[in-house]
């Protein structure tokens, strides 16, 4: 019999409700301590810090609903990234921890400014992908720093049950160093061969009659260089990750990020008109040169604060609250996009796009209730949850020009000062939610069922027109979320989940026809079957098959924003990640993927493939320590992506690449102080290549860079 949607609310509540209530004896049991001791019934002690890395090898993921929970008992795919993997690459943003995961790839921009990122074909949202320590939703409009993180997570899959309206490929979640009994004291220079310096101290102490207070503040502060000649700017971070365990019950954590970045914003490529239904690509400009020159700028800064707070009820049951605040400023983007020039000689036009004041803030707040009863022949590990979280973006009009420019051999272009009143479109969205998850252990057996429901509301004012008009959209959806995992042995298990996702609907950007407008939200779906096992002495192997499917937006050739139909995206995923030996480390992952678009509006669409969407990506990255050379570590990575179609309509494609990194360092003591010191190079072919190719525009991989690091432990 089928159910409608009313009906399916109706039976997963009760069903949840239900087993509330046939527990609460339990509940009273625990409540009140006798001479038995029910493990079963006991929670695992609630932490906010993550475990001690162990090599490339992670056990415990620390994202959404799984925080602090064994990766084998998650029945999503998850891919972490620990630090022994940032420090053997020397990796200075998120994409350069990703990109070691499999179907992570660069959108539309070539990551100069900040690293846009798509997972499985799918754009990530700026404003709700992007996650600090597994919950505020930080604004990715500025480089997102990894020197106070001690991982990059990947969760991949619909995760509305937990963060709200996001897309459904899943959420990005850096977390923050924190203090440890060994105090820290370290001071780091880093830099490239185009004279980039970035200096770095992390201090880290528990102190206190019980060491009951930690403290971790990292300090950095540089130049900023790259291969693009001409490039200058700057960065600095100033962040503090402070803990107050104020009883066995209570404990405190708050998190700080005060990040500024200045740099030269180079030009954007637009992807030629279709001749005929034929988009011939330009050939490969020099990415040394700078189309835009070298005044454009982008001056951002961010605010990140997240306080949490951890209370343990009794053996069975907790609580937490966050309340957290995330603000990305961009003073001055001086925007600009070569267009309308001819393919054999690179003639054409720069249009420019000067904004200023762009504001975006996300305010979140959680509560949140635990526990774990036995009930139904089974232990239930219960989940009930609020959570609001308010967006206000401050888009802001632009003061357009244009200029004669040549994509292959640009001239110098003189500055021009924005002059033109800013007027500020704002835009509001309140997102809160209701959520319920019990997860049924039967022995090796687990099934986990979960139950959102949503109150959402945007609100859009666009002053730039006279009157000027608001816009409201509403809306009150539920989803739902079903899996089955079986542990086959201990160190092995096997999963199946269905996963309803709630996606917001996107915000056309400054360049589009209707910029400002925001599209309606959706539901997604995503099904997953998976293994994961650690049979294998120290590696995590998994893979996965999976089915999504999507709302379609893209840019059409008019270059309005549009929703049109429905995605279907099919692919199998595996990784592996660990020691092979004391002396090798790996990481590996590869996807193949099958994106079709299906019953568009517009019918040359439909069977279509999403635009920088690659059917494949493959990544290897090996590290090695000799024991004949004790201190020297060398690592070698290759980096895979498929050739990708440029737009909805298929009318042309950018090849396939593939990449290489080397790295080499060496770790010793001077005057008993641990020194480190270690080179990188990427692109180590020095291969030229697009990088990526979607929303209209195209992007230039970076050409070979080599950088350095050292670091001084006190």
């Amino acid at each position: 019999m089928r159910t409608t949607p009313l009906q399916h609310n109706a039976i997963t509540t009760a069903m949840l409700l239900g087993i509330l209530a046939t527990s609460s004896p339990t509940l009273a049991q625990t409540a009140t301590p006798s001479g038995g001791d029910d493990q079963s019934t006991k929670l695992q002690t609630v932490t906010v810090s993550s475990e001690r890395p162990s090599g490339f090898k992670a056990r415990t993921v620390q994202v959404g609903a799984f925080r602090d929970q064994e990766m084998l008992d998650v029945p999503l795919t998850v891919n972490v990234i620990p630090a022994a993997l940032l420090e053997a690459q020397d990796s200075r943003g998120v994409y350069d921890a990703l990109r070691n995961t499999a179907g992570v790839t660069r959108a539309q921009l070539s990551g100069a400014i900040y690293d846009n990122l798509a997972i499985r074909g799918i754009s990530l949202q700026n404003r709700t992908n992007y996650r600090l320590n597994g919950s505020l939703p930080i604004i990715n409009l500025i480089d997102m720093p990894l020197e106070n993180k001690e991982r990059v997570e990947a969760l991949k899959g619909a995760s509305s049950m937990y963060y709200g309206f996001t897309t459904p490929v899943g959420v990005i979640n850096l977390v923050t160093k924190r203090a440890r009994p060994d105090p820290v004291t370290s001071l780091s220079l880093s830099g490239n061969e185009y004279g980039q310096f970035v200096q770095h101290l992390d201090l880290g102490r528990t102190f206190g009659d019980d060491k009951q207070f930690g403290a971790r503040v990292n300090l950095v502060n540089g130049t900023l260089r790259n291969a693009a000649e001409g490039t200058t700017g700057k960065r600095s971070l100033a962040t503090a990750a402070l803990d107050w365990r104020i009883n066995s019950s209570l404990s405190l954590a708050f998190d700080h990020e005060d990040i500024r970045k200045r740099i030269t914003e180079p030009a954007t490529i637009v992807i030629p008109a279709a001749v005929n239904g034929v988009i011939t690509l330009p050939s490969l400009p020099d990415p040394r040169r700078l189309i835009a020159g070298t005044w454009p700028e982008n001056d951002a800064k961010a605010k990140n604060t997240l306080l949490r707070a951890d209370y343990t009820i009794n053996d069975s049951w907790y609580a937490l609250a966050e309340v957290g605040r995330a603000q990305t400023r961009r003073d001055k983007r001086d925007y600009s996009e070569i267009t309308n020039y001819k393919l054999d000689t690179g003639e054409g036009r720069l249009d420019f796009l000067l904004t200023r004041d762009l504001d975006f803030v996300n305010r979140n707040a959680r509560f949140e209730l635990g526990g774990r009863v036995a009930a139904l022949s089974a232990v239930h590990d219960l989940t009930f949850g609020v959570m609001e979280n308010k967006l206000y973006q401050a888009g802001a009009n632009s003061q357009p020009f244009s200029v004669p420019q040549n994509l292959y051999d640009p001239r110098p272009v003189a500055f021009i000062a924005k002059t033109s009143p800013t007027i500020l479109n704002p835009v509001n969205t309140t997102d809160r939610g209701l959520y319920a998850m019990d997860r049924m252990s039967f022995g090796d057996f687990q099934f986990t069922v979960a139950v959102r429901s949503e109150d959402y509301e945007t609100v859009t004012v666009r002053n730039t027109v006279n009157p000027p008009v608001t816009t409201r959209y509403t809306a009150s959806p539920t989803t739902y979320s079903y899996s089955a995992l079986y542990k086959l042995r201990k160190d092995t298990s096997l999963y199946a989940s269905y996963i309803e996702g709630l996606e917001e609907g996107p915000i056309a950007p400054i360049t589009a026809a209707n910029a400002g407008a925001i599209l309606p939200p959706a539901i997604s779906k995503q099904t997953e079957i998976g293994l994961r096992t650690e049979a294998l002495k120290g590696m995590m192997a998994s893979l996965a098959y999976f089915k999504i499917e999507r709302a379609t937006s893209y840019t059409d050739a008019n270059k309005f924003v549009v929703l049109d139909g429905r995605t279907e995206i099919k692919g199998f995923e595996a990784s592996l990640a660990g020691e092979l030996s004391r002396e090798l480390s790996l990481y590996g992952s590869t996807m193949v993927l099958d994106p079709t678009l299906k019953r568009a509006a517009t019918a040359a669409l439909t069977g279509k493939t999403p635009d920088n969407t690659p059917k494949v990506t493959a990544s290897l990255l090996l590290d090695y320590k000799p024991a004949t050379l004790a201190g020297f570590n060398v690592n070698l990575g290759a980096y895979y992506t498929a050739k990708r179609f440029i737009n909805p309509l298929n009318q042309a494609e950018i090849p396939e690449y593939t990449t290489f990194t080397a790295g080499l360092g060496y770790k010793t003591k001077v005057s008993g102080h641990p020194l480190s010191v270690q080179a990188n190079v990427t692109n180590l072919g020095n291969k030229r290549y697009w990088e990526t190719g979607g929303a209209g525009y195209l992007a230039v991989g970076a050409p070979r860079t080599v950088s350095f690091t050292s670091k001084l432990d006190f």
